[in-house]
């Protein structure tokens, strides 16, 4: 991790998006905040505005060329966002603009901000805890309500609370043991190792439902991979684009039309969702035809749901599964599926497909059908498990990791214990789990992998 994160120097950067708009943010933070800016200050004097008072004044050059209007804020530390002394410059938006200024507020003695430094002065100086501070993160770079919602809930709770849990059962195992090796006495039985194992397991149990979450964090992030599949000419593009509300795949009588994967995220009910149109599934004609088929049997075996499409005007009903419909050996096992039958606004009223169980009647060239083929997407996720809309708690892969540890760490203590290994080896193992939720918590964490975390963030945050 670079030198900077153990500066107390003043750091300065643009913390609104790149690009044109109403308003640019300058943030300033550090010990000097009101050094820097006083120089360039055209207005009421600093030191006589109230902290969190939003103060119109100008920002001006050397020359005394006013540069531009903006609104001031103080904040004081320990109370801010950083902890530290704060000023945030609210400009007009004009990209050039905002560099200029900024280049000022650096020749005044500021430093340009690292990514993610803002934040990382937030946790450092104990405003934010290291879950709190990878929220942030998670927050603004999060795809669906969802996601947005659990990064939102990790951000104001904390993730104190079943951290110490987690920690509390563990000390309740390892304390005893540890001190029975540390301070031995011939006047108490000796520690049964075996009738810890049970609360061992129900420890290792809990960390094992909680990590299977980093996974659906992970699905959180890139969306939950839904394939349209089917034979070719039944309407698969022309159903992508109606689920998209625009032209984004071409579309043609033509059969084969589509001869590679393609992909685009929307978001269902809160949750994010990439779709991905896939080349028609048959008898190839050629070898591009079958490459393309390859493709689209690979992007199968990734699926989190497919959605399997049939021509209803060409395409009689009565098969017993939406994979019935596929190759065979198209669709994995395990993946599950929903039947479109499209091209609905082409069939008449007596057709059998009004009234075939499991299918959902869309038409891609009126949009009949769509909505109840999203509420299909959204509860069969939901329903199968993929999707868990009622987890507060989501991990992303670093604290996944540190979980995996600690499982790791219980199992061997478990394994040491029940083959009778000395009392020194569990009491190790679970110093290990220990050493491993600590690094979850950020009480102990190297220099490194704190680099790596906030170096994920955007400049400015």
């Amino acid at each position: 991790m670079s030198d900077y994160h153990f500066k107390e120097d003043t750091i300065a950067a643009v913390s609104t998006p790149p690009g044109r708009g109403a308003v640019g943010i300058i943030r300033l933070s550090g010990g000097r905040v009101l050094d820097v800016i006083r120089p360039l200050w055209v207005g009421r004097p600093l030191d006589q505005i109230p902290p969190r008072f939003l103060t119109l004044g100008g920002i001006s050059n050397p020359a005394g060329e006013l540069m531009d209007q903006v609104l001031l804020v103080r904040f004081l530390g320990p109370s801010s966002y950083t902890g530290e002394d704060q000023v945030e410059l609210q400009c007009h938006g004009n990209p050039g603009l905002l560099s200029a200024i900024l280049s000022l507020v650096i020749k005044q003695g500021a430093r340009v901000a690292e990514p993610g430094e803002f934040t990382y002065r937030a946790f450092r100086n104990g405003r934010l805890t290291l879950l709190q501070a990878e929220s942030v993160a998670e927050l603004i770079e999060a795809r669906g309500e969802w996601a947005r919602r659990n990064a939102l809930a990790a951000l104001a709770e904390g993730g104190h609370e079943w951290v110490q849990s987690l920690m509390d059962a563990l000390l309740d195992i390892w304390v005893p043991i540890e001190a029975d090796l540390e301070f031995p006495t011939d006047d108490l039985d000796s520690i049964h190792l075996e009738s810890y194992l049970p609360r061992i397991e129900d420890l290792k149990e809990k960390i094992e439902e909680l990590d299977c979450r980093a996974t659906r964090f992970a699905k959180l992030q890139e969306g939950f991979r839904v394939v349209i599949a089917g034979a070719p000419n039944v309407g698969k593009s022309s159903l992508l684009n109606a689920l998209l509300g625009y032209s984004r795949a071409l579309v043609t009588e033509i059969p084969g039309t589509t001869r590679d994967t393609l992909e685009e995220l929307i978001e269902v009910e809160g949750i994010p969702i990439r779709l991905i149109d896939t080349a028609g599934l048959g008898e190839a004609r050629d070898l591009l035809d079958a490459k393309g088929m390859e493709r689209s049997r690979e992007a199968l075996t990734r699926a989190d749901l497919a959605i399997v499409v049939v021509d209803s005007a060409a395409t009689n009903p009565g098969l017993a599964t939406p994979e019935a419909y596929l190759p065979p050996g198209s669709l994995p096992e395990g993946v599950p599926a929903l039947l479109a039958a499209n091209k609905s606004d082409l069939i008449s009223v007596s057709s059998g497909w009004w009234s075939a169980e499991g299918a959902i009647l869309v038409s891609a060239h009126t949009g009949e059908g769509l909505e109840t083929l999203l509420r299909g997407l959204s509860e069969q996720l939901t329903g199968s498990g993929v999707v868990r809309l009622a987890e507060r708690i989501m991990l992303n892969q670093r604290q996944g990791l540190a979980l995996a540890k600690a499982r790791e760490a219980l199992s061997r203590c478990a394994e040491n214990i029940r083959a009778g290994a000395p009392q020194e080896l569990p009491a190790t193992d679970l110093g290990d789990a220990r050493r491993a939720l600590e690094e979850l918590s950020g009480k102990t964490i190297e220099a490194d992998l704190l680099g790596s975390i906030f170096s994920r963030f955007c400049i400015g945050k």
